[in-house]
This record gives structure tokens, sequence and C-alpha cells, in this order.
């Protein structure tokens, strides 16, 4: 069946955007979010000596080895102003940033960073960040330093309400922090090390608060992949054996015959909040890169390397591949992101179905595909989702995006969003 697309084409020389030379990857050190809540976008960059802004105007400080976060002007580019990076491991060389948006007291957004950069002896300095700008002024409200902490990091950031108190914890694969910076949990004195890939939701309809499930990469003790109560990090349950690194994991409800949603890695697929194996990693089962909510049904489907697919978990070895929905490279699409991911997914056209945008080979255009197919269920838009707007501002790995109630099959009628609207 065929697509819904757009196609957005950028003119020669058009936009302040074409002067940054901005990474999709795991360290895009950008986002872009109204900040100061007036209707209008900014962009938050991390910028050092001899940046150029849109307006034509050069970065330049005395100490050419400084990094500093800015907001810039969405409609122009323009600097309105900016805010130091503490230089705490400056001797280590510029960080790398990972950038994103967190309602951290509930009402007001805060630019976040996740910073690292490596010691000569091989390991990571880690600083996280969050700062404030009210339309004039662009301030730091804390920063938090690892140090000889054990809190376990990975490749992706998320902000979300973890306990239902109404503002917004910062997560990382092992450990929370507070909104105001200080650690809440840490989940590497259980055990947890680094790992690629972790999702927070509620995955388990049944159980009071959020749930978070988390891949490991050459764990000590065999640990492949964890489920846990995503408010104090306590563990749930826990799989063992090989292979060590595990490179992906994916949550979303794909089978309707079991309550709640599914995770799996390379070890077989489990239904979260029973812990049962419903299809073993012999058989065919759902490749662990992305979901997306695409056509009318309340289940997830797949999106992997330019192809969305639908699995059929009653007939999970009809044929080599799973049944295909869309072939992306049909309309000219290419990945952009890792090799195998579009630039962006996430509901942006205003349906609870989500979009999957991509470029083309001349990354002169934007090519955005949206579903074509009709839905009975009515929902609020993702976008109206806390946990899910906050998610479309983080980058890192890719991930699929979670709200923070339940959105699968056998599902109740989430609750009406408390946000309001800007002037």
């Amino acid at each position: 069946m065929r697509a819904d697309r757009l196609r957005l084409r950028r003119g020669a020389g058009e936009g302040w955007y074409g002067r940054y030379a901005l990474r999709i990857t795991n360290w895009d050190g950008v986002t872009v979010y109204d900040f100061d809540s007036d209707g209008y976008a900014e962009v938050a960059v991390r910028i050092a000596y001899g940046v150029t802004f849109g307006d034509g105007t050069t970065w330049t400080h005395g100490d050419s080895s400084r990094q500093w976060m800015a907001i810039l002007d969405g409609r122009t580019g323009a600097l309105p102003n900016y805010s130091s990076i503490p230089t705490t491991y400056l001797d280590d060389g510029p960080l790398a940033a990972r950038l994103g948006v967190a309602y951290l007291n509930g009402t007001t957004p805060s630019l976040v960073a996740f910073m690292k950069n490596r010691k000569d002896d091989g390991s990571f300095n880690l600083m996280m960040g969050a700062w404030r700008f009210d339309g004039d002024s662009l301030d730091r409200q804390w920063s938090w330093l690892r140090g000889s902490q054990d809190a376990p990091d990975g490749h992706n950031t998320r902000a979300v309400d973890v306990n239902g108190d109404g503002t917004d914890e910062i997560a990382e694969i092992g450990f929370v922090l507070n909104g105001d910076g200080t650690l809440r949990y840490s989940m590497g004195p259980r055990g947890i090390v680094h790992g690629d890939r972790f999702r927070i939701a509620d995955l388990d309809p049944s159980r009071p608060g959020l749930e978070g499930y988390g891949v490991q990469q050459d764990n000590p003790s065999g640990l492949l992949e964890y489920y846990y109560d995503a408010a104090t990090g306590a563990l749930i349950w826990q799989h063992y054996g090989g292979p060590a690194d595990v490179g992906r994991g994916m949550a979303a409800d794909v089978d309707p015959r079991y309550p709640g949603m599914e995770v799996w890695s390379f070890s077989g697929l489990y239904n979260a909040p029973a812990n049962t194996l419903t299809q073993s990693s012999t058989s065919l089962t759902p490749w662990p890169q992305l979901g997306l909510w695409w056509d009318g049904d309340l289940t997830a489907e797949l999106l992997n390397d330019g192809k969305i697919e639908k699995w059929d978990p009653s007939n999970p070895t009809a044929s080599n591949s799973l049944p295909r929905l869309v072939s992306t490279w049909n309309y000219g699409a290419v990945d952009a992101s890792q090799g195998v991911n579009p630039a962006f997914v996430g509901d942006i056209l205003g349906d609870w179905r989500e979009e999957a945008v991509y470029t083309n080979a001349s990354y002169d255009e934007l090519i955005v595909f949206t579903t074509n197919q009709p839905t009975t269920t009515r929902l609020y838009t993702l976008a109206h989702n806390p946990a899910y707007r906050d998610a479309k501002t983080f980058k890192g790995y890719m991930q699929s995006h979670h709200v923070d109630s339940f959105l699968g099959s056998g599902m109740t009628t989430p609750p009406r969003p408390n946000i309001a609207y800007a002037p």
C-alpha cells in the first residue's frame, strides 16, 4: 500500500541552518524547542571559538578552549544569549554533548545536556547540566559530575516523570537524576553496566507507575537484559547468557494475546509483565530497532532500514521477512542516521500515529512519510503527552518515543494531558 508522503525542498543558500555542520549521530549537540514559551522555537546548541551565527556574527572569547551553551533565535539564527559550560574537565579536551528538554519544575522547559570527554587512560568524564532560558538570559540551574560514583551511562537520555509527582527526572540506562540535579538512584551497585539502549514506559498497565527495560554490553556477570521499577531502580527480572554485547533492545505492544508490552533483543521476545517467552530467537521475531504506530490498530509496527513492517505473532514463520507496509527507498528516501535509521520519527502532523522523516540522496530535500490508513481510535496527539514530547527532543542512538500511559491493545482511555498553550 502506498504511503502518503510530503517533500520539502531547501532552496540553494537559504536558511541560517546551513552554516552549521551538525552530525546526525549520538553527539548532535543541538535541539530545538520553544524554551521561553513565546510561541516561537529557539535552537539550543553547544558552541566554541569561531562559530558563525545566522546573522553573520562570529563567536569569539579570550579562551579559545572554552565551550558554551547558546540559545539561537529560531527565525534569524542570531544569538540572544549564552552560558558557560563548567570547565571542570577542560584539561581532557572538549565535551561532546547530547541535548534535550525536560520540565524539571513541572511547568517550564529546561535545556538538559549530557556531556562526555575521554581521559588519557581511556576512561570517560561525565557531566550533566540544566539551563533555563526566560527570553532574555540563559542561566545554568545545576551541573552534576559523575566523578567516582558508580552510575552507568549509555547512548540515550530520557526526560520523564518516573515517580508521578508532576516534575521530570533525567534518566540514563543505569541511573536517574532528580529535577534538581541530585542523584535519585543508580543501578550500578545492582550489577548494571554500560549498554546501548533502554526504555521507560508503562510496560505493565496492571502495575502502578512506569517500568524500564535495558540491554547490556559485555556485562561481567553475563547479564543481557533487565526489567525494573523506573521510580526506584529496583530490578524485577533479569536474563543472562549470550551474546555478551546486546546491541539492540526494543519495547512495544506487538502481541495482543498478552496484556501489556513486549520486550526483545536477540534472545527472544518476552511479554514484559509476566516475563514469559512468547517467541524464541530461533523463530522469526521482530528486529529490535524502532517501533512506531502506523496502521489503525493499537499494536505497534516496526521500522528498520527503510522498511515499515507489521509482525504477525500468530504466524511468525510465514516467510523469510515480515509483512511489508512501506519501502521508503521507493520514494527516493535514504537512511541518514547510523546507516539504518531515518532522520526523525515522531507524531508531528497531529494524529496519534507517527511520521518518519528522511532525506533524499542529495540531502537537499526532506521526505516525510505519514500513514494513509484510517483508524477508529481517537486519542490526543502523542505530542500532547509530556514524556513523548520530551523524548522527541533527545537523539543519541535513535530509539522509539514512549508515552507515560499504556498505549496498546486493551488500553483504557488515557487522562487528559495537563498542558497549557503558549500565547
